[in-house]
């Protein structure tokens, strides 16, 4: 387990026991993208103080699933009860609140990206267009350069227009 601590400096703790847990935790105060983490490999259990004292905590399982507190309030003491368990892989933790999965909502594409795969497809294809008809007057160099600008833009809309159109597919797992 890997314990980080983020106030004004990111800070890393290997294997911390529950004192150091508890420790970090009570740092914590309501001034900006301050939080912290326990990560195991790609699943994680962090908070950081939200509005009116309240602690949010979020966790990732091992399928990849966000989660995120759907109970209201938490005190301080109930987080460092949370992490505590997670530290010693004890699930019971998870009983403390309830829990929303909000997975597909951190990987939503929203429609302003959408309007940027279109612009940056027709962007592309206008270089192409461009290059193209201009290829006497560009030189083969210029020519060359104009056209791979074109296929880079056309096909970076193409992948967001792509992700878009898949956004609402639930994803592989094992």
């Amino acid at each position: 387990m890997l314990l980080e601590i983020d106030l004004e400096e990111i800070q890393t703790v290997d294997n911390p026991d529950d004192e150091a847990i508890a420790a970090a935790i009570s740092r914590l105060e309501d001034k900006g993208f301050c939080g912290v983490s326990l990560r195991d490999n790609k699943e994680y259990i962090s908070t950081f103080l939200g509005r009116q004292n309240s602690f949010e905590v979020t966790y990732r399982d091992h399928f990849g699933r966000v989660y995120a507190n759907d109970s209201g309030h938490l005190s301080r003491e109930t987080v460092i009860h949370m992490f505590r368990g997670y530290n010693r892989r004890d699930s019971s933790w998870k009983k403390e609140a309830a829990w929303k999965d909000v997975t597909e909502e951190l990987r939503r594409v929203t429609p302003v990206a959408l309007f940027m795969a279109y612009v940056l497809m027709i962007v592309g294809v206008g270089e192409i267009l461009f290059g193209w008809l201009a290829r006497g007057l560009l030189g083969k160099m210029n020519f060359a350069l104009s056209m791979l600008i074109g296929f880079v833009f056309s096909a970076s809309g193409a992948v967001l227009w792509v992700v878009y159109k898949l956004k609402g597919r639930e994803p592989h797992t094992r």
